[in-house]
């Protein structure tokens, strides 16, 4: 099924999934590849914030035959629409998920760094 490509802003704010607290997604399209008249490939930074924290990843998108519009008429709101259908659904192994957990995290850890030291997110298994 081919991506819904209408113009879409690029902040989209989504309820947590237990109602706790809003997030905003912002993408930004830092590359894009193409063959002819055909996009194949999209380089994107996406950044989740909530009320007080911000977490962001970086990635690559294969597109191709998910965007149905003319190659002509393909806009960043129309990448933006893609990426928010293949990547923000409400899956555990989503992209919006794992950005998620990362707020989370963030937002339930105790501070143990000194006061100037940058919060950097890890990954515990």
């Amino acid at each position: 099924m081919g991506c819904r490509c209408f113009d879409a802003a690029r902040k989209r704010r989504h309820l947590h999934p237990l109602g706790l607290t809003m997030q905003t997604f912002e993408w930004k399209i830092l590359q894009t590849s193409s063959i002819g008249e055909e996009l194949i490939s999209v380089h994107y930074l996406v950044t989740a914030k909530d009320d007080v924290n911000e977490v962001q990843s970086q990635g690559h998108a294969d597109v191709v035959g998910k965007i149905t519009v003319p190659y002509a008429e393909i806009r960043e709101s129309t990448i933006f629409a893609c990426l928010t259908e293949m990547y923000m659904q409400d899956d555990p192994k989503s992209l919006k998920s794992r950005l998620q957990e990362q707020l989370d995290y963030l937002k339930n850890a105790p501070n143990t760094d000194v006061p100037w030291k940058d919060q950097i997110f890890s990954v515990k298994f």
